[in-house]
């Protein structure tokens, strides 16, 4: 049962990472600005947009490696490979919130520490 629950909230970390691999490579400014809590002006910059970008591109392969872990992986390396994806979710998580908006303490680290606990007692 618990594994079933460390399981689906894994991916739905993953299926969410993959929305944020959408808003940092394809999303309009006004997007990006909003769900960064940043000015357009400053999206608009070529220096930033190639941070952004990179930001999505690590969100995609989180996103892809979680879902490929789950798929793939049989359920004793599973929890190994969950334990260390979840931890690089939670402390990904911290420094975005304290770098760009607290809310990222909510939308990852929060979800890392779930997945994270829950793959420990998996």
């Amino acid at each position: 049962m618990l594994s079933t629950i460390s399981v689906i909230v894994s991916l739905l970390i993953a299926l969410a990472h993959l929305y944020y691999l959408y808003i940092e490579l394809f999303a309009s400014y006004e997007t990006v600005g909003r769900f960064f809590a940043i000015p357009v002006e400053a999206v608009k910059n070529s220096v930033m947009q190639k941070f952004i970008q990179n930001l999505g591109l690590y969100s995609g392969f989180i996103g892809l490696v979680i879902l490929l872990s789950v798929i793939i992986i049989p359920s004793g390396p599973m929890k190994y490979m969950l334990i260390f994806l979840n931890l690089f979710i939670f402390l990904n998580g911290i420094y975005e919130g304290f770098v760009f908006t607290r809310r990222f303490f909510l939308l990852e680290a929060l979800p890392g520490v779930i997945g994270l606990l829950l793959a420990i007692m998996m």
